[in-house]
């Protein structure tokens, strides 16, 4: 087994680190994170050189490239700053639902848009009362959908559209479960920010209110009552984004915390010449490089789909678990140089508690872990 990039895949990589010295300037980012503004400009920037849609088909404004190359660069995005790089990987959050299970219009309707970078996409799966949950209704050809959505990421007013879990009431059951895609204009919808956050401040979350929303009844998502299954499978691939964002972060608290001590002195010696000092960065390193492997191994199966789901999550749980540690030993050899923002290291730690809770917690992973190895739910 060769686990070293091909030809392609180093340009990709390289192009992806070339975006990044460029783009990713420090002064952009405090200006960008004080004005709690979105970072569009460089969006569109990542777009031109095809990295949004580096996946997608052809046929739908993509590079027809792989989840691999796209974990590459999301890996890229991250190292060089956790906070910006987060918010341009997830731009395109939950799309991989629309590549399953869209129909050919829908596609070509949004896909192209998202490559362009002219919208993000959002997903509003969480109930904020789950025991008065979102239901839609047909009335003649629309659905009327009703209900209140939590933790809403890419939520407001950037998303073009919103993939939205709801029940649908039948003759045989009122418990079928469906996605509906809902375009962001549409009236009675309105998404209202969740408030600060530890971390991830660029990336949106919202609350997400319907009254009475109403859409086409060919926005309906594949087929009624296959939206569980359809979440689970398309889940993973959040759970890949965000693996390979963890890696990246862990990679980027790395690299500055090797800076620092190549350069901080400590009874007359630099701190890489202590034996700890080492030590920690030695034991940071192998963390990484064994997330990234089990995240490249997880990228490269994505097209089994009976694989995906535990492959994703053992990716998603064995990298933001070693994005936290590396990150906080990073913390530790910055002293309190590190809890200054000006060193970044103090974004990096918050950043990467937020990867390891997002898209379910790391017990949420062994459960769904557990249920595969086990067929224990």
């Amino acid at each position: 087994m060769n686990f070293n990039l091909t030809k392609e895949q180093k340009q990709i990589q390289k192009a992806a680190q070339d975006f990044v010295k460029g783009e990713f300037k420090k002064e952009v980012i405090k200006d960008l994170l004080d004005a709690k503004a979105y970072p569009e400009r460089i969006l569109i920037q990542a777009s031109e050189l095809g990295f949004l849609g580096i996946h997608f088909p052809e046929d739908f404004g993509g590079e027809s490239l792989g989840e691999f190359e796209r974990i590459v660069i999301t890996e890229e995005l991250a190292r060089g700053h956790s906070t910006l790089g987060s918010c341009i990987a997830l731009a395109g959050y939950g799309t991989q639902l629309l590549l399953d299970h869209g129909t050919k219009e829908q596609k070509e309707t949004w896909l192209p848009k998202l490559a362009d970078g002219q919208i993000i996409s959002s997903c509003a799966f969480d109930e904020q009362d789950p025991v008065s949950p979102t239901y839609a209704v047909q009335v003649d050809d629309k659905w009327m959908i009703n209900g209140s959505k939590n933790f809403v990421v890419n939520g407001g007013i950037h998303a073009g559209f919103y993939i939205v879990l709801c029940k649908i009431a039948t003759e045989i059951s009122d418990d079928v479960w469906s996605t509906i895609l809902v375009e962001s204009s549409n009236t009675g919808l309105a998404a209202i920010d969740a408030g600060k956050r530890l971390g991830q401040s660029m990336v949106p979350v919202s609350r997400l209110e319907l009254h009475d929303v109403c859409v086409p009844i060919t926005n309906l998502i594949g087929k009624e009552n296959h939206g569980l299954d359809q979440i689970k499978l398309a889940s993973a691939a959040d759970n890949l984004t965000l693996a390979g964002l963890s890696v990246g972060v862990a990679q980027g608290a790395f690299d500055r915390a090797l800076a620092h001590t190549r350069q901080r002195k400590q009874f007359g010696q630099k701190l890489i010449q202590f034996q700890i000092t080492r030590h920690k960065l030695t034991w940071m390193a192998v963390q990484i490089e064994t997330a990234r492997l089990i995240t490249w191994k997880a990228a490269i199966s994505f097209k089994n789909k009976k694989e995906r789901i535990q492959t994703s999550a053992q990716a998603k749980l064995a990298a933001t678990q070693a994005a936290v540690s590396v990150c906080d030993e990073a913390l530790q050899l910055f002293g309190g140089y590190g809890y200054i923002q000006e060193y970044e290291i103090e974004a990096f730690y918050r950043d990467a508690k937020m990867l390891e809770l997002f898209n379910g917690s790391p017990y949420d992973q062994k459960n769904t872990i557990a249920e595969k190895l086990f067929g224990i739910s």
